[in-house]
């Protein structure tokens, strides 16, 4: 039997589960995909740094009751350049320091922002999302994946086959199915894409002393370390690390572990406390120039992977997700197909430029500050304390991080 759909998602991770959500909040009708299935418990010890203007939307999506209780507010970023203790050095920070409090941001466009951004736990967004769900008209077909789409010239509507032989048709198809997306492959949209001499390694540490909102990002040689507050005074880490290294990090105790991280951390939280597992994930970067083929879209992770310096991968995919909404939304009220190349190529040209330039230019700040290049070591420093004492320029940054620049879709806007 053939289904009929508005619109079909591919991938119910994160992003792919907010966007059938947002779909379903505009009044399409909605199928979820996934090879999963539903009932999978979610193990997965990762936090997302949501951005203030990310957040807007789900409060427009009702989500954020939910899930407010379970996200620690950002009111402060302290950005600094950094030298774990060695046998010569005493490690610690060094140079200019960057500040960043939630009170300097009070303009028009951000009036009523009560934090830069919240640290949400991974498992804890795809559960308020699965619940959303549960309650909506979204249908999911779960335990199968694509096996073919055909979409050619003429036709109306796409053909989705599913590998438990249900045919669903479609007049768009958004792939939300990560970074090494079968169907990005299987429509031949081409990427740019490198490995990075770098590896995150992920965990999360209860401490003795609060964070008070604080998120610090310290730039090392091998690469950037952040400590993100988490609730109850638990912190997560993101330590990015050469590859040559990272195998007798991981090989260690969590006693020693626990201590080669303390050389990172500093001493401002006191006693440490390994809380949870430790996970790594080697970093690599990948853009996607063309976003679109036949009513067919990318989103999320699949159009883009970029470099987590900046924590803002999720939020590129949050900004797709809008604009995608926005884009299908008014072609539907003016009477448009909503997956015809000439709708499906405004949301291309919109998402283009924002994507390219956060994707290159993480990945340029990557390469500026990790690296023990003594003069450039000393301009950065220079550099960060020049920027601290220009207050117009701290905004714009922490507009950057709070995804609030560009051209904002409405679920995006101030409410």
């Amino acid at each position: 039997m053939t289904q009929t759909f508005d619109t079909a998602v591919v991938g119910a991770g994160m992003t792919g589960r907010l966007l059938a959500l947002a779909l379903d909040h505009l009044g399409f009708k909605v199928a979820l995909i996934d090879r999963g299935l539903p009932s999978t418990p979610i193990r997965d010890g990762r936090t997302v740094a949501l951005a203030y203007a990310s957040v807007r939307l789900f409060k427009r999506l009702g989500l954020w009751e939910d899930l407010a209780p379970k996200a620690e507010p950002i009111t402060d970023i302290m950005v600094s350049n950094g030298e774990p203790r060695g046998r010569f050095s005493k490690g610690g920070l060094f140079g200019g320091q960057l500040h960043f409090p939630v009170t300097l941001l009070g303009t028009d466009e951000t009036e009523g922002e009560e934090a830069l951004g919240y640290i949400v736990e991974n498992a804890d967004l795809l559960a308020v999302c699965a619940e959303a769900l549960e309650g909506s008209a979204v249908e999911g077909f779960y335990g199968a994946s694509v096996v073919d789409y055909d979409a050619g010239p003429g036709m109306g509507h796409g053909k989705v086959s599913l590998s438990d032989g249900t045919t669903i048709e479609t007049k768009l198809l958004a792939a939300c199915d990560g970074k090494f997306s079968p169907l990005r492959a299987r429509m031949k949209l081409e990427t740019v894409k490198w490995g990075y001499d770098q590896t995150a390694i992920i965990f999360n540490v209860k401490h003795e002393e609060p964070h008070g909102g604080v998120a610090h990002e310290v730039f090392y040689p091998d690469g950037p370390f952040a400590i993100l507050p988490m609730r109850n005074n638990h912190s997560s880490i993101v330590w990015t690390e050469r590859n040559a290294s990272v195998k007798s990090f991981l090989a260690m105790d969590d006693t020693a572990f626990l201590e080669a991280a303390r050389e990172r951390i500093g001493d401002h939280l006191g006693a440490l406390e390994l809380a949870g597992e430790r996970q790594s994930f080697p970093l690599s970067f990948l853009y996607a120039p063309k976003l679109t083929a036949d009513r067919f879209v990318l989103a999320g992770d699949a159009a883009h992977g970029i470099h987590p310096i900046a924590g803002q991968g999720f939020n590129l995919g949050v900004k797709d997700i809008a604009a995608l909404c926005e884009t299908v939304d008014e072609a539907r009220q003016a009477g448009l197909d909503i997956g015809h190349g000439t709708v499906l190529a405004g949301y291309d040209s919109w998402r283009r430029f924002d994507s390219a330039s956060l994707a290159f230019g993480t990945d340029t700040l990557n390469r500026l500050f990790s690296n023990n290049f003594g003069p450039l070591k000393h301009l950065r420093g220079v550099g960060l304390g020049i920027v601290q004492r220009i207050d117009p320029a701290r905004r714009f940054f922490m507009r950057a991080s709070g995804a609030d620049l560009g051209k904002l879709p409405a679920l995006m806007q101030p409410l």
